[in-house]
């Protein structure tokens, strides 16, 4: 793979890069860095891609890598500011926040497989192979996931 087709191959992987490092990360600044450092480690790794056509595969995996140190070196406690909670402006009728809230609600452990599924169309087996899990837990958290879900969001638009 020369540069041209690398760079070619990250610009189609860009969004599902970002959705899986909000959905690990949550903001902005971490989930650009993550995602500026996976792009990085792969130029520099590009020769232990064995598959080009595995390439947005691997790339998650290595982005997985980057966020799981975001979140070792930040830890997983953030400072909740309730004047800035308060300051947030309701919803509009076409606003899907309430699934974005709902979804970011959830364990990581369960947003994490809900998002590459649901947003990203990898297969379970993919995920499990990205996550490092078995299928069958793969399932089940996505199951649990959508019960989770579906219990946040009762009387919701989306019930």
């Amino acid at each position: 793979m020369n540069q041209q087709e690398f760079t070619a191959a990250v610009l189609a992987a860009e969004p599902t890069l970002y959705r899986v490092a909000k959905a690990m990360v949550g903001n902005e600044e971490d989930c650009a860095d993550a995602a500026q450092q996976a792009i990085l480690r792969a130029w520099e790794r590009l020769d232990t891609l064995r598959q080009p056509q595995y390439f947005r595969t691997w790339l998650t995996r290595i982005l997985i890598n980057e966020c799981k140190g975001i979140l070792r070196q930040r830890g997983r406690q953030a400072p909740y500011d309730q004047a800035a909670a308060e300051a947030i402006p309701a919803p509009s009728e076409e606003d899907h926040s309430d699934l974005y809230a709902a979804l970011g609600a959830l364990e990581e452990k369960y947003r994490l497989p809900v998002v590459m599924y649901y947003w990203e169309g990898f297969k379970t087996r993919e995920i499990a192979s990205l996550l490092r899990l078995p299928e069958g837990t793969v399932k089940s958290r996505l199951r649990t996931a959508r019960i989770q879900l579906r219990d946040t969001l009762k009387g919701a638009c989306f019930a």
